[in-house]
């Protein structure tokens, strides 16, 4: 009777798990478990890899402005871009400095432009790309190679930065929101306005030659806001007074890789 008695007993219902049970509570451990480790896990982003995906609008400068009895309409629709343009970098470090919580660095981020656009130049007119690669994107650096390797091994080149002729200018700002990352970098567009030497030597005839001439490159520069770094991602071209206002963002891959890769010939003429 007794052996009959516990036999009988039969556990809650509440208490039962069937093998399926199992296998599901089984899976769902593992799954808090991956959903854990991927979160801890840090988010493998090289800012190397970017470039200038997006069309940047850059407002035409006043000498380059159509006459305005000639082209009112052109000339007053290049005139609100330009305010526009004001506003919405305004716009841009405002919430940078909401969402990020830092406060942007101005005066030392365009330093820091400076010296890395002077050391650039020199590093490529010197042949030592190496020097320089920490500092530029894969886009710059493949252009900068390319180039190299178009100039005659017999000509040594040295370059200079001779003067500002205007103070360099923040043109353009834009927050730049990486996926999986908080906010923490901005994208920034230097103008300089430069007088720069570039001197040849002929190591076979001893001749020497020097170009002075005047340079204006509006320069798009990343930076980390937490470090103060940059990485310069590529070059753009002063727009046209007829042209209208891009999109802030590029959904067609294949023309955000191309225009990246474009603008990452620093070297290049504007299209006509």
């Amino acid at each position: 009777m007794k052996s009959l008695c516990f036999s009988a007993v039969r556990k809650p219902a509440s208490t039962l798990i069937l093998p399926s049970q199992r296998r599901l509570l089984s899976v769902s451990r593992a799954l808090l478990q991956e959903k854990k480790e991927s979160k801890k896990k840090p988010v493998d982003f090289n800012p190397r890899h970017l470039g200038v995906a997006a069309q940047i609008y850059i407002p035409t400068s006043y000498k380059n402005l159509p006459n305005v009895f000639a082209h009112p309409i052109t000339f007053f629709n290049s005139l609100i871009r330009r305010v526009y343009t004001f506003g919405l970098n305004t716009v841009q470090v405002g919430l940078f400095r909401y969402q990020s919580g830092l406060k942007p660095k101005f005066l030392l981020w365009k330093n820091r432009a400076i010296e890395t656009y002077v050391n650039v130049n020199s590093a490529f007119a010197h042949r030592k790309l190496e020097e320089v690669k920490p500092i530029v994107s894969l886009w710059v650096e493949e252009a900068l190679e390319a180039r190299a390797r178009q100039l005659p091994k017999n000509v040594k080149l040295d370059w200079q930065l001779i003067k500002f002729n205007h103070v360099p200018k923040l043109v353009s700002v834009q927050a730049m929101m990486i996926p999986g990352k908080p906010l923490e970098n901005i994208q920034l567009v230097y103008k300089f306005d430069t007088a720069q030497r570039l001197i040849k030597y002929n190591k076979v005839t001893n001749e020497a030659e020097k170009l002075d001439r005047n340079v204006v490159d509006y320069v798009v520069f990343l930076c980390d806001a937490t470090t103060n770094d940059l990485i310069l991602l590529g070059s753009v071209f002063e727009s046209k007074p007829d042209e209208k206002l891009p999109k802030t963002y590029e959904d067609d891959n294949q023309i955000a890789i191309e225009r990246m890769k474009e603008s990452g010939d620093l070297f290049r003429l504007p299209s006509k």
